[in-house]
This record gives structure tokens, C-alpha cells and sequence, in this order.
């Protein structure tokens, strides 16, 4: 272990090979003086070294270069915001000991896979950044694949072709319409079945890229005029080759229509950005804008980029669909310790089982890949160290692990990003509705975000000319400073609210053994309201265009809600 404060650059290079010396001179920082960053930099180049990940990260640092180059913004996704050394090398903004985020997530003595390393840049760049990287690695570098699978639906639909019907299948359609017979029925059902789980076929991965050591195999070739290759994620996995993920953020390329400055760079306290996110108004804030973000905002009140952080990593399936969000938001962050990122959860073990923490992750990917012989080493432990309510207690918490959580990078990465966007939806909401509408998918409804624009002082071209009601049924959305309809509203009366809406977004959830419908819908210029609606409360399968009703309001975590009793 190093322990003097002035070691020098050149006595740690006497113990590394060649590989990791060129990797600190690509450093794009200067070189830490503090001794816990030259520990923390130490055992990062031991495991690099021991591990054979050299090759991993100069390959990044190849790509690095031709996004500075260019003068390109990114931002560092995943467990990768935890390694120092990508910080040192300009991969990361983060600073993992400023930050206090431990690095065993990444990478570690006990994990042989290569670390997994994915940028995120504008989503309109990619395609020629990953041609430079091509040039640049001429026939090393192939795009991995997908593997299709067949599922219930895909494989009904293969197996009435199979059985020779050519027509077309519209969406609800009855098998007994297109198979009179039952015995045919009957066999076209058990060939069905039989593909369930089967290869159907193959598709391009949205941005991995696989870098060879040598040349790219010819029989791994799929389509070679689009560099892709026979391996999905899986099989590069298994093989240990050197992946990347080059992976498109529409909020970057809205944030890049803004300003150049990097994320990390805007005041994490900003005010104007927190009286914003306070009131809830995220529309537009890339990663935040849904129900459920804005919901856990609320709830939060944020007043730095760590509070969005958080509830990026709050309504992930791990924390929310475990109970730990509510638990967290009902006792304000007190109370027993809730386990909310991958990094939590490997303290969590650590603590449980008395174990390093590199050892405690090795246990955590095998709870969350069910992996068999990981989980009986990990049981057997912790039958010899605790009695039977302890362990039932540490069973309770880890039996989430399967599902998806954020890394501590991750969250504060895409945090900065949000934070940075909604200091621009602070300050110039012109311009920033400007480069949404230019940019950005929206998961509410078409009409949202345009008339988001025009209240910002935008002007819209819409080609039907017209009354709103005529551009709306034509066109999806109106161009007008007005309201859609003035019946649209929402008041309440002796404990009954009454509302009538435009449907901005929905989303169907089980909760309770029920089926629910989240629904939110606007009731003036810029007023929306949320509906939670039982499933059964709706006829057929109609798509919502309006909604009309009544219900009772409710209030939970700093937001209103209505609990719909009837729909007209």
C-alpha cells in the first residue's frame, strides 16, 4: 500500500507494464498529489493490470479522441462514474472520491468480465462516430447483434403462416375465424408452443460495439456492409471480448442546442433549477419527465443535483417495486437504512455476511442473475453466522436483488444531465422548448409538448388552418394560445371532484391484485391533472381521447391525485 504523500508519478510507474504508463500519459487531468487518490489509483491500476484490461481502456481513450476532437459533449453511463482512472482520463466527469462512490461496482479482484464502459453523445453524431472508430480500427471493429426471440404473440402469428394462411392478421384477431376446424386449431396451438423461446431472428444492437484484437473473423459477419456480426451481448460476454456501448441521449442533443458547458460544470445548487424541479414542472427534462419522476420530485422538494439523483435511483423496479421508495420518502430519508442503489446493496451483504466488498458483489450477481452455486455459497455463510431471524431479515431485503437498480455513477450522471436542463428551463424556457421540440421523443401525448412550445412564446406552422378542434383531429395537436375546449376543467364539490380532460399520457400497472390505469390529462392552458383508474372501469379496449368523470381527491408524498369512482 502506498503511503507517502510525495510519491511521485515515475516511482509508480516503475511498477506497471508499458500498457498502463501510456495510459497515464493519455491522462486528461493532472495527476492527483492526495494520497487517498494515488491509493485509490494504485489499486485501480493492479486490478487493470492483473485482470488484462489494458487494451479495454485505451481503446475507449481511442474513441474518447475522436469525441474531443470534435468537440462533441458525453456523458459516462453506468458503474464506469466509480473508476478514478476514467475520470483522470476524461471518459468520466465524475469524481469518484469527491463523490464518495466506491469502485467495487465496476471492477474488482473477484470479477474477471471486462468493465463495462458506455457513453452516451447526441443522438444525430453516432452513426459517423462509430464510422471514425471503424477508419480508425479498420476490420477490428463489428456492431454485436440481438438475438429475436419468439414469444407467445410472434409465435401464434408464425405458426398460422406455417399452417398456410397469407392473409393479413389485423390486431385482435380470432383463430377461429381463420381455423373452422378444432383438430387444426388444435395443432396449430402445439406448433405455436413449440417456438416459444426459439430464435426468430436477428437484430442490430442499438450501440455495442465489439473491438478485435486482430481482424474480425469472416464467419462472425451477419451483414458486413453495416459491420455487424453473429454475437449478441451474451456471447461477448462469455468470450471476454472488449465491448463498448455507444448509446444515443436525445438530452444531450437538447442540452447541446443550449450551450457547450459540461454537465458537471453547472452549480450543483443552483436555485432557480430547484424552485423549478420543486414545483414539479419537469415536462421536457430528458429521464425525469414521467408520472412517476415527477411524482418522486415532489415528494423530495430537491434542492441540489443529489436530491434528483436520488429519485432517479428511487423509482428504479428495485427500490420502488420493493417498497423501499415509499419507505424511504414516508420517513424523509430516516429511519433504517434502504437499500437503493447496487452500491447499498453491496454494503448491505458486506455488513450481513462479514465479507469484503469485492466479495459482497460477487454475491450480489448471483442474487440478481440467479445464478445457483453463488446463492448456496452465499446461503451457507449466512447460516454460519446468523440465527434464524437475522437471516430471514437479510433474505427479506435481498429478495429484490433480480430486479433493476442504478448504480451511484449512473444516477448522478444522468442527475447532473437533468439538472442541467432544467437550469436552462429556468432561465430561458424559449429557447429551451426551442431545442425540446427539435430534439426529444415525449412519452406524453402528441399535443403536450408542442403546446408546451406556443406557452413559451414559440410560434408553431401547423398545415390544417382552422379552429383548435379541427387541428387536433387532423394533426394531433393546435397552434393556437387557446385551450382546446373550454369544458375542460376540474373543480371540487362536497368531497366529490368532477373533471373533464384532454388524455396527455397513460399507463396501465398492477398494484393490489388489480389492474390500474395512471392517467394524466390537461384541464387548462398549463394544468394536468392524475387519474388512478380501475381497469375494469373501462369498456373494451378503447384508445382515450377524452375523459369525463368523477372521483375523490387524494394526497400522497406532496401531490394530488384523483381515485376515479366513475367515467362517462
Amino acid at each position: 500500500m502506498i503511503s507517502n504523500d510525495n510519491l511521485q508519478i515515475n516511482l509508480i510507474n516503475k511498477k506497471y507494464p508499458n500498457g498502463i504508463k501510456y495510459l497515464i500519459k493519455r491522462f486528461r487531468r493532472p495527476y492527483p498529489t492526495n494520497i487517498e487518490y494515488i491509493r485509490r489509483l494504485d489499486k485501480e491500476y493492479r486490478i487493470i493490470r492483473d485482470k488484462g484490461f489494458v487494451r479495454t481502456f485505451h481503446r475507449v481513450c481511442d474513441l474518447l479522441d475522436i469525441i474531443k476532437d470534435k468537440n462533441i459533449p458525453h456523458v459516462l453511463r453506468g458503474s464506469a462514474a466509480s473508476s478514478l482512472v476514467c475520470y483522470q482520463l476524461g471518459i468520466s466527469d465524475i469524481d469518484p472520491i469527491k463523490e464518495n462512490i466506491p469502485l467495487t461496482r465496476f471492477m474488482n479482484f473477484c470479477r474477471d468480465t471486462q468493465p463495462d464502459i458506455d457513453l452516451d453523445v447526441p443522438h444525430w453524431v453516432r452513426d459517423s462516430l462509430i464510422d471514425e472508430f471503424h477508419e480508425k480500427h479498420p476490420n477490428k471493429v463489428a456492431r454485436i447483434s440481438n438475438k429475436v426471440m419468439y414469444k407467445p404473440k410472434s409465435a401464434m402469428r408464425e405458426a398460422i403462416r406455417q399452417f398456410g394462411y397469407r392473409k393479413f392478421l389485423p390486431r385482435h384477431y380470432k383463430l377461429e375465424d381463420i381455423f373452422p376446424d378444432p383438430y387444426q386449431r388444435k395443432n396449430v396451438k402445439k406448433y405455436a408452443k413449440s417456438l416459444i423461446g426459439k430464435q426468430r431472428q436477428w437484430s442490430l444492437h442499438c450501440g455495442g460495439l465489439i473491438v478485435f484484437k486482430d481482424e474480425v473473423p469472416n464467419d462472425l459477419w451477419l451483414k458486413p456492409e453495416r459491420k455487424q456480426i453473429v454475437l449478441d451481448k451474451y456471447d461477448v460476454e462469455e468470450q471476454n471480448l472488449i465491448k463498448i456501448d455507444l448509446l444515443c441521449n436525445r438530452g444531450l442533443s437538447q442540452l447541446w442546442e443550449l450551450s457547450n458547458k459540461p454537465v458537471s460544470e453547472y452549480d450543483p445548487f443552483d436555485e432557480k433549477a430547484a424552485e423549478l424541479l420543486c414545483r414539479g414542472e419537469v415536462l421536457g427534462l430528458t429521464q425525469s419527465e414521467s408520472r412517476t419522476m415527477r411524482k418522486t420530485i415532489l415528494a423530495l422538494q430537491p434542492k441540489s443535483v443529489y436530491d434528483v439523483a436520488l429519485a432517479l435511483a428511487l423509482i428504479r423496479p428495485a427500490a420502488a417495486d420493493g417498497g423501499r421508495k415509499a419507505a424511504y420518502l414516508r420517513s424523509n430519508g430516516g429511519g433504517k437504512r434502504q437499500i437503493i442503489t447496487d452500491e447499498d446493496a453491496i454494503e448491505y451483504i458486506s455488513d450481513s455476511v462479514d465479507c469484503s466488498l469485492d466479495k459482497a458483489d460477487y454475491y450480489r450477481r448471483g442474487f440478481s442473475k440467479q445464478i445457483p452455486n453463488v446463492i448456496s455459497e452465499f446461503m451457507t455463510r449466512l447460516q454460519n453466522q446468523k440465527n434464524s431471524v437475522e437471516k430471514a431479515d437479510i433474505l427479506k431485503e435481498l429478495r429484490h436483488s433480480p430486479k433493476y437498480s442504478y448504480c451511484r455513477g449512473h444516477a448522478l450522471a444522468y442527475g447532473q444531465l437533468v439538472w442541467a436542463l432544467a437550469y436552462w428551463k429556468s432561465r430561458e424556457p424559449k429557447k429551451f422548448w426551442e431545442a425540446t421540440l427539435k430534439h426529444c421523443n415525449s412519452s406524453y401525448r402528441k399535443w403536450v409538448h408542442p403546446r408546451q412550445n406556443i406557452l413559451a412564446g414559440n410560434y408553431l406552422y401547423n398545415k390544417v388552418q382552422g379552429t383548435p378542434m379541427q387541428q387536433f383531429e387532423k394533426t394531433g395537436w393546435w397552434n393556437t394560445p387557446d385551450f382546446l375546449s373550454k369544458r375542460f376543467g376540474c373543480e371540487d364539490s362536497q368531497g366529490v371532484t368532477y373533471f373533464s380532460g384532454l388524455v396527455a399520457n397513460t399507463r396501465t400497472i398492477y398494484r393490489y391484485k388489480k389492474k390500474l390505469v395512471l392517467m394524466s390529462i390537461g384541464v387548462d392552458n398549463n394544468r394536468f391533472e392524475d387519474l388512478i383508474i380501475d381497469k375494469r372501469i373501462f369498456k373494451g379496449g378503447r384508445q382515450w381521447t377524452f375523459v369525463e368523470g368523477c372521483g375523490l381527491r387524494k394526497s400522497q408524498f406532496n401531490s394530488d391525485f384523483i381515485e376515479v369512482s366513475h367515467l362517462v
